[in-house]
């Protein structure tokens, strides 16, 4: 299954002077037991940007909360400034992004889709000073301020 979008669909963006976003985390939607992988690209790059593969239950103890058997664990991607996190990808609002979700469609399951679950922190452009309103001031206290 494929899915097509750009960053701006699947978020609220900002005004200017956001730029962009930075990903931190992206979990991939995928069913059990169906789920085989899912993958994140940077259609206009090329970039992979995410590979999941779901962890099955490996220990056949069904006693074990969440290990019942048909129960996967989905690690998501994460990216951050820390040593052993990759870096986090710049995407601007109008990238667009392919995911590619492999499914064993030998066994019954609908309503499959290819989506995501992301997080990312804005990007704005330094070179644009942005003074931003005090929560709880009204519009009029603001003007009367002036």
């Amino acid at each position: 299954i494929t899915s097509r979008f750009q960053v701006r669909q699947i978020m609220n963006v900002p005004g200017p002077p956001a730029k962009g976003v930075k990903l931190i985390y992206a979990g991939p939607h995928c069913h059990a037991p169906t789920c085989l992988s899912m993958e994140l690209y940077n259609a206009d790059t090329g970039q992979l940007l995410c590979h999941v593969e779901p962890l099955h239950n490996s220990n056949g103890n069904n006693d074990d909360v969440y290990y019942e058997t048909g129960f996967i664990a989905i690690p998501p991607c994460l990216w951050g400034e820390e040593d052993e996190l990759m870096t986090p990808p710049f995407l601007q609002f109008d990238t667009n992004l392919l995911s590619i979700k492999k499914n064993n469609n030998t066994l019954p399951h609908t309503g499959e889709m290819a989506s995501w679950q992301m997080r990312g922190a804005i990007v704005y452009d330094a070179n644009v000073v942005t003074e931003f309103p005090k929560e709880d001031v009204s519009r009029e206290e603001l003007e009367k301020s002036d």
